[in-house]
This record gives C-alpha cells, structure tokens and sequence, in this order.
C-alpha cells in the first residue's frame, strides 16, 4: 500500500525538478547583462573575473520581441538547430545564437518576419572581429512566436 503511495510522489518530483529549471534560476534582463560584461571586461583581477561569469551562467535570460535573422544548423552538438536574432542595445548591436530543442517551433519560424519572446540559460558572450558589440549564445530556450 505504502509503495502505491510513495511511486507517484517520486514520479511527481522528479517531473517537477525536471521542468522548472526557470523557476529556481535568477532571471536577468540584457541590460544587466551588459553592465555585468562591463564589469568582467573592466576588471584587472582574473579570479574576479572568472566568479562574475560563473555567477551569469546560472542565469535565466529574458529577450522579448526580438526578429529571427537567420535559422542555421546547430555548430552545439547538443542542438541540431540555432534561431539568429540581432537586438539592438545603447552599446551597439548584439547577435543573439538561441538554441532549443524544440524542432517544431524552429520549423513555424520565417526569417526576417517572425517576432519572438526567448526565455533561457544564459551560456556565455563573445566577440568577433565585426560590427556587433557582442555575441550571447543562449541554450534550453523555450521561444515563444510573438507575431508572425
């Protein structure tokens, strides 16, 4: 009897602690993003350095009405495909790389016309020698079509 009771509330737990990886992540919005990049790239101790980075990918990052620029074949081994956005920020452009797993959603979208709201961990910045100010990938996204 005990074990018909105990089942379902290890079932229940393990889909909870599954799915609620938003839930129990600190959000944080690209303009405290920026500033924390500002800070990272400021500083003259690496150890600090390395802590504020640590401290970013525990994040969850929150984009909203971003265009898809572009859809590509993932070069994550984890993802088959990646979702291109450009958001304009007051430091200069940013190239937004959106990884999910969601095949079905990447498929509604259109390049150039579809606007979408992203919600995801924050994976890291880079840059390249171009005109973006920096470059965000963005892993175990859920996208949501804003219009289409």
């Amino acid at each position: 009897m005990k074990l018909k009771k105990f089942f379902p509330i290890i079932l229940s737990l393990s889909v909870v602690s599954c799915s609620s990886f938003t839930i129990l992540k600190d959000q944080i919005s690209i303009n405290d993003l920026l500033s924390t990049k500002e800070t990272i790239d400021k500083s003259t101790n690496p150890a600090e350095a390395l802590l504020l980075k640590n401290n970013l990918s525990e994040k969850i990052l929150i984009l909203k009405d971003i265009t898809v620029k572009d859809i590509i074949v993932s070069t994550n081994v984890d993802y088959d495909f990646c979702v291109l956005a450009d958001l304009q920020s007051e430091k200069g452009p940013i190239e937004c790389y959106i990884y999910t797993k969601n095949i079905k959603r990447i498929s509604q979208l259109k390049k150039g016309v579809s606007v979408i709201n992203v919600k995801g961990e924050f994976r890291r910045y880079f840059s390249m020698l171009d005109d973006y100010y920096t470059k965000i990938e963005i892993t175990n996204s859920i996208i949501t079509i804003a219009k289409e």
